[in-house]
C-alpha cells in the first residue's frame, strides 16, 4: 500500500517535472531569435536604396525577390548577389533575357563574378553599385546583437532532467521490482552524466544554446524507460546508440561550420547512399512485412534510416545551386532512386517520409507549387501501382478506419484496437512501469510507443512528446529570417519535415488516423538505428541556429 501511494505522488512529480523542462527549453528556444543584420546597400540609379539582409539574394522584378527592381527591364530572377567577404560579393547572372554588366563588361551566365564596394552593375539596363553599411550602422548591427535576448542558462533544465532521470530510476524499481536490471538502470544513471559531460565541455567552449539538445535528452530518457519496461536486456545496447548519436552530431555539426566543404561531401554521401540502399536490398532480413534490416554479426540495422542524413544534406543547395539544373536532376534522381528500393523492400513507411520530405524540398528550392504537385500526382499513381504488386501494404490500408469492425479486430486491427485500449487505460499519469498491458503486442516499443508511453507513463508525458518535436519544426522555420545560407535552413526545414512526417505517421497510425505504415517515433522509440539518426539530425537544426554563440554549427565569427 505504501508503494503505491509513494508510486502515485512520483507520477504527479514526473509529470510537473517534465512540463516544466519543456516550458523552459520552448520559450528559450523560440523566444530568443538572432536580429537580421544589414550586411550592406544596393543602390540603384534613380529607384532608391536596398539594404542587403541576407548573405544569398536575388535580384529582380518579382515581388518575390530579396532585391526588386520593378521594371519591364529586369527579369523577374534576374541575378544573384551572394556576400564572399568584408565588402566583398559574388555577382551572377541567371541567364536573364536583357543580361548583365560589370563596369561594362558584358557577364557570362555560366560564371560567377567577384564584385567590390564602388563597381557599377548592370541588370536590364539599369546601373547599380553595391555599398557597406556606415560605420555607425555597423556598430549598431553589433549593439543590437548583444542586445539579444540570450538562452537562458541551462543548469535549471539540467537539475530538473536529473531528478526527472532518477526519478525515473525509482519508479522502474517500485514497478518491476527483480524484472529490472542492473545494466538498464544504469544505462539512465550514464545518460544524466553524458548529459552532464555534453553541456559543461560546451559551456566550458562559449556554448550558450543547450534546448535543442535538453529536448533530446529528455526524449531519450523516456525512450529508456520504455525500453527498460518493454525489453531490460537491449537497453544498454540503446545507450550506446544514443552515445554514437550524440558523437557523431557533434562531428556534424564541426563539419557544417564549413559550406564549401560540406558541399563536396555530395557527391561522396550520394554513392554511400546508393550503395546502403543496394546493400539493404540483397542482404536485408524481412521484419514486420518490410525488408529493411540487415543483420552484421549480433547487430541489426536498418541503413535506411542513416541514408535519410545523406538524403537532407543531399537536397539543401546554396541560393546559387537551387538555380542549377544539373544540381536539381541530380536531387530528384537521388530521390526516386530511394523511393524505388523502398518500395522494392515493402517499407512503404519510410517511403513515405522521403517522398514528403522531397515534396517540400522541392517547393523550398523552386517556389512552384505548381511542380509540386506535379510531382504529388505522379507519386500517387506509382503508389497506386505499389498497392496492387504488394498485398502486405494494400491490406494495410484496406483495414484503416475499419479496425473496431470484427474481421479486422483480432487480425489487421489487433496492433491499433490494442493500443487505443491499453493507452486509453493508463489515463493522464500512467499505471507505472512495467504495469502495461501493450509490451506483450508486437512492436509496442518501436511502431507503437505512444500508446506504451500513454499506458504507462501518461498522456501528459505522450503529449509533451509530441510537443517537443513541434518546437524544433517551429524552430527550423523560424531560422529562415536570419539564416547565413539557404544551404542551412533547408537543412533545417528538411529535418523538420522528416521529424514532423515521421511522428505523425508514428501517432496517427497507432491510433487508426492513418493507416499502420511501422515507423518510429524520433528519439522515443527503440532501436538503435533510430535514436543514432535522431540525434544525429539533430546537426541540421544546430547549422541553422544563428543565435549568438548558441550553436556548435556557427564559428562565432560568423
Amino acid at each position: 500500500m505504501l508503494a503505491t501511494e509513494i508510486t502515485t505522488v512520483f507520477r504527479w512529480v514526473f509529470v510537473v517535472l517534465a512540463a516544466y523542462i519543456l516550458l523552459i527549453s520552448i520559450v528559450s528556444l523560440l523566444s530568443t531569435r538572432a536580429t537580421p543584420e544589414i550586411w550592406g546597400y544596393f543602390i540603384v540609379e534613380g529607384g532608391g536604396s536596398f539594404p542587403i539582409t541576407h548573405w544569398e539574394n536575388v535580384i529582380g522584378r518579382s515581388k518575390t525577390a530579396d532585391i526588386m527592381i520593378p521594371l519591364q527591364t529586369v527579369s523577374n530572377n534576374h541575378a544573384l548577389l551572394i556576400r564572399k567577404g568584408e565588402e566583398q560579393w559574388v555577382f551572377r547572372d541567371l541567364d536573364s533575357a536583357a543580361g548583365s554588366e560589370i563596369n561594362g563588361y558584358r557577364l557570362d551566365p555560366e560564371k560567377r563574378y567577384l564584385v567590390e564596394t564602388g563597381d557599377d552593375i548592370g541588370t536590364g539596363g539599369v546601373i547599380s553599385t553595391v555599398t557597406p553599411p556606415s560605420l555607425e550602422e555597423s556598430r549598431n548591427n553589433k549593439y543590437m546583437r548583444r542586445l539579444d535576448k540570450e538562452p537562458v542558462a541551462p543548469w535549471k533544465i539540467l537539475i530538473a532532467i536529473t531528478f526527472f532521470q532518477l526519478m525515473t530510476i525509482v519508479q522502474l524499481v517500485l514497478s518491476m521490482g527483480t524484472e529490472i536490471t542492473a545494466g538498464a538502470l544504469l544505462s539512465i544513471l550514464l545518460l544524466s552524466i553524458l548529459m552532464w559531460a555534453y553541456v559543461m565541455f560546451f559551456k566550458a567552449m562559449g556554448s550558450k544554446g543547450f534546448e535543442m539538445e535538453m529536448i533530446a535528452f529528455f526524449m531519450s530518457t523516456v525512450s529508456l524507460a520504455v525500453t527498460a519496461s518493454s525489453d531490460p536486456g537491449i537497453v544498454v545496447k540503446e545507450f550506446i546508440a544514443i552515445v554514437l548519436g550524440v558523437a557523431l552530431m557533434i562531428f556534424m555539426c564541426l563539419v557544417l561550420r564549413d559550406l564549401d566543404r560540406t558541399k563536396k561531401l555530395k557527391p561522396v554521401l550520394i554513392g554511400l547512399g546508393v550503395a546502403a540502399m543496394l546493400i539493404n536490398l540483397i542482404f536485408g532480413e524481412a521484419k514486420f512485412g518490410a525488408t529493411n534490416w540487415i543483420r552484421i554479426g549480433g547487430v541489426s540495422m536498418q541503413p535506411s534510416e542513416l541514408v535519410k542524413l545523406a538524403f537532407i544534406l543531399i537536397g539543401a543547395g546554396t541560393l546559387e545551386e537551387l538555380y542549377n539544373r544539373r544540381n536539381t536532376i541530380v536531387y530528384a534522381a537521388f530521390s526516386f532512386f530511394c523511393l524505388a528500393c523502398l518500395a522494392l523492400m515493402s517499407d512503404f513507411g519510410t517511403a513515405l517520409i522521403f517522398f514528403a520530405t522531397y515534396l517540400v524540398v522541392s517547393f523550398l528550392r523552386s517556389g512552384d507549387f505548381s511542380r509540386m504537385t506535379l510531382t504529388g500526382v505522379a507519386a500517387l499513381a506509382m503508389g497506386l501501382m505499389v498497392l496492387k504488386f504488394k498485398p502486405y501494404i494494400a491490406s494495410r490500408f484496406s483495414a484503416w478506419g475499419h479496425v473496431w469492425e470484427p474481421e479486422f479486430m483480432n487480425d489487421l486491427g489487433f496492433q491499433q484496437t490494442r493500443t487505443m485500449s491499453f493507452g486509453a487505460g493508463g489515463g493522464m499519469l500512467g499505471l507505472g512501469a512495467g504495469n502495461g498491458s501493450l509490451k506483450y503486442v508486437g512492436a509496442s516499443n518501436t511502431d507503437l510507443v505512444f500508446g506504451f508511453v500513454m499506458e504507462e507513463w501518461g498522456f501528459v508525458i505522450a503529449v509533451l512528446l509530441v510537443l517537443c518535436i513541434a518546437t524544433l519544426s517551429v524552430f527550423a522555420v523560424m531560422s529562415i529570417v536570419a539564416g547565413r545560407s539557404t544551404f542551412y535552413t533547408l537543412l533545417a526545414c528538411s529535418a523538420a519535415t522528416m521529424f514532423l512526417v515521421q511522428t505523425m505517421l508514428n501517432v496517427f497510425g497507432a491510433i487508426d488516423l492513418f493507416p499502420l505504415t511501422g515507423v518510429t517515433f524520433p528519439f522515443v522509440s527503440t532501436g538503435g538505428t533510430s535514436l543514432l539518426t535522431s540525434w544525429a539530425m539533430l546537426a541540421y537544426f544546430k547549422a541553422a541556429d544563428m543565435r549568438r554563440d548558441a550553436s556548435l554549427a556557427v564559428r562565432k565569427e560568423d
